[in-house]
C-alpha cells in the first residue's frame, strides 16, 4: 500500500489516496474537491447488488429461452413481454454492474469520460424502454378485452413489429440526444475519476414527463377501462347471462352461463333436437303411397341433421369467444400487477428528480437518497420474471423444463404433477342457448 503522503495528480492516483486515507481516517477523507463517506463502501452491500444484478439477468434471459423455444408461448402479448425483458436486461447487465463499482467506490469513477456518458445513455434508454413497453402492453391488453374476437386480424405481426421500433426510437431519442447536449455546454474541465449526469431543470422535469409521468397516466386510465370491461364480463357470467353483440347467436336468443369448479371435467356438448315451435310448421295430409312417405321422412331427417350442424357450429364458436376471454382477462390481471409493481418501484426516484430539478436545497444528502431511489427502479427489472413464474401457468411450464433440465427424472416427475393440478383445478362452463348446452372447460 503506498505511503498516504504519496498523491499524483492522475486519476488513478487521486483513488489510490482515496482508499488509503479511507483506511487511514476512520471511514472519510477531504480533499480538495469532494468528501467521500466510507460507510457506502461496505463489502455486504455489494455482494447483495451483486446478487439483484445476476438474478436480473438471469430470469430475463430465461424469459427470452422461453418464448423462443416453447411455441405456445409465441403470442403477441410476450412478443412485447420480450421486449421488456431486453430492456430489462440491460438495466441488469450494463447498468447495474457499472452502478455497483460506482457506489462501492463512493461515487469514483474507473472508466472515462467516454463510458461515463454511454453508460448514463444506457441507463435512460433501458428505463425509459421498460416504461413504454410496459405503455404498448396495456394498449395491446385493452384492445384483446374489448375486442377479442377481431384483436389477432387487427394486431398482426408487423403491427407488432412497427410498435416495438417505436418504443424503441422513442426511448433512444429521450437518452442519446440529451447526453451529447448536455456534453456541448458542460466545461471540459470536470475531473475524470467523477461521473457526473446533467442537473438541468428544463431536462429533468422533460425527461421525466416524457419517460414516466405521461406513460404511467396513459396506463392507469387504459387499465380503467380494461377493468370496467373485464367486470362487464364478469358480471355477466356470474349473473347467468351474457349477450353478445358480434352476431354469433340469432335475433331473440339468450346465452346462459353456468360455471362449474372442482374436478375434471370432459368437454361435451349435448345438442336436443329443435321442438316443434323451431321446426317449419305444414299441414297434415295423408300420404298416397309408401315412397313418398320415406321420401319425406330423409327430407325431414336431412333438414333436422343440418340444423343440428348449424347450432354444434354456432355453439362452438361461443365456447371458443368464452375461453379467449377468459384468457384475456387472466393475462390483463398479470400485466397489471407488473405495471402497478414498476409504478411503486420508480415514482420515488421520478418525484425526487423532479423536486430537485426545482428545488436543490430541499433534498437532504442527495447522493444517498438518489442511490436508494435508483436502485429501488433497478430491482424493478429483476421482480419481471419474478411474477410471470407466479402468475402465469404457461410461463411457469417453461422456467420449469429449463430449470430442471438437468435432473430427467425430477423433470417427469414434475410432469405428472403439473399435469395432476391441471385435472384438479379445471374449469367448465355451461352454455345453454335455448334448447341446447355446450359444456367448456378452460
Amino acid at each position: 500500500m503506498p505511503n498516504l503522503t504519496e498523491s499524483t495528480d492522475t486519476p488513478l492516483g487521486i483513488i489510490t489516496d482515496v482508499y488509503s486515507n479511507l483506511s487511514a481516517n476512520n471511514g472519510s477523507i477531504v480533499d480538495d474537491e469532494y468528501v467521500i463517506e466510507y460507510e457506502l463502501k461496505h463489502p455486504s452491500i455489494g455482494i447483495i447488488l451483486a446478487s439483484f444484478s445476476f438474478i436480473t439477468i438471469v430470469g430475463n434471459i430465461m424469459v427470452m429461452i422461453a418464448v423462443y423455444k416453447e411455441i405456445y408461448l409465441r403470442t403477441v402479448t410476450n412478443y412485447f413481454i420480450v421486449s421488456l425483458a431486453v430492456a430489462d436486461l440491460m438495466v441488469g447487465g450494463i447498468v447495474m454492474p457499472f452502478s455497483i463499482s460506482h457506489e462501492m467506490t463512493n461515487q469514483i469513477w474507473l472508466y472515462g469520460t467516454a463510458w461515463c456518458d454511454l453508460w448514463h445513455s444506457l441507463d435512460v434508454l433501458a428505463s425509459s424502454a421498460s416504461i413504454l413497453n410496459l405503455c404498448v402492453i396495456s394498449l395491446d391488453r385493452y384492445w384483446a378485452i374489448t375486442d377479442p374476437i377481431a384483436y389477432p386480424s387487427k394486431m398482426s405481426s408487423c403491427k407488432v413489429c412497427l410498435l416495438i421500433t417505436l418504443v424503441w426510437l422513442c426511448s433512444a431519442g429521450i437518452s442519446f440526444p440529451a447526453i451529447a447536449w448536455w456534453k456541448a455546454v458542460t466545461p471540459s474541465d470536470l475531473p475524470e475519476h467523477k461521473c457526473l449526469f446533467t442537473e438541468d431543470t428544463a431536462y429533468l422535469i422533460f425527461s421525466s414527463l416524457v419517460s414516466f409521468y405521461f406513460p404511467t397516466i396513459i396506463m392507469m386510465f387504459v387499465y380503467c377501462k380494461i377493468y370496467r370491461a373485464a367486470a362487464a364480463q364478469t358480471k355477466g357470467l356470474k349473473s347467468g347471462c351474457k349477450v353478445t353483440s358480434n352476431g354469433l347467436r340469432g335475433d331473440g336468443e339468450v346465452m346462459t352461463l353456468r360455471m362449474h369448479r372442482g374436478g375434471m371435467r370432459r368437454l361435451h356438448d349435448e345438442y336436443n333436437f329443435p321442438s316443434a315451435s323451431e321446426s317449419d310448421e305444414s299441414p297434415a295430409h295423408p300420404l298416397q303411397n309408401h315412397e313418398n312417405k320415406e321420401n319425406g321422412q330423409s327430407h325431414h331427417a336431412n333438414r333436422q341433421h343440418g340444423k343440428f350442424l348449424t347450432k354444434r357450429l354456432r355453439n362452438f364458436a361461443i365456447s371458443k369467444k368464452l375461453s379467449k376471454i377468459a384468457r384475456e382477462q387472466k393475462a390483463a390481471k398479470t400485466l397489471g400487477i407488473v405495471v402497478g409493481v414498476f409504478i411503486m418501484c420508480w415514482l420515488p426516484f421520478f418525484i425526487s428528480n423532479v423536486l430537485f430539478g426545482i428545488c436543490n436545497s430541499c433534498i437532504s444528502s442527495p447522493d444517498l437518497i438518489f442511490s436508494i431511489f435508483t436502485w429501488l427502479g433497478y430491482i424493478n427489472s429483476g421482480v419481471n420474471p419474478i411474477i410471470y413464474a407466479l402468475s402465469m401457468r404457461d410461463f411457469r411450464r417453461a422456467f420449469g423444463k429449463m430449470l430442471f433440465v438437468c435432473c430427467p427424472k425430477f423433470r417427469v416427475k414434475n410432469r405428472r404433477r403439473h399435469t395432476n393440478q391441471g385435472s384438479m383445478s379445471s374449469s367448465s362452463f355451461s352454455v345453454n342457448c335455448g334448447d341446447r348446452c355446450v359444456a367448456l372447460k378452460i
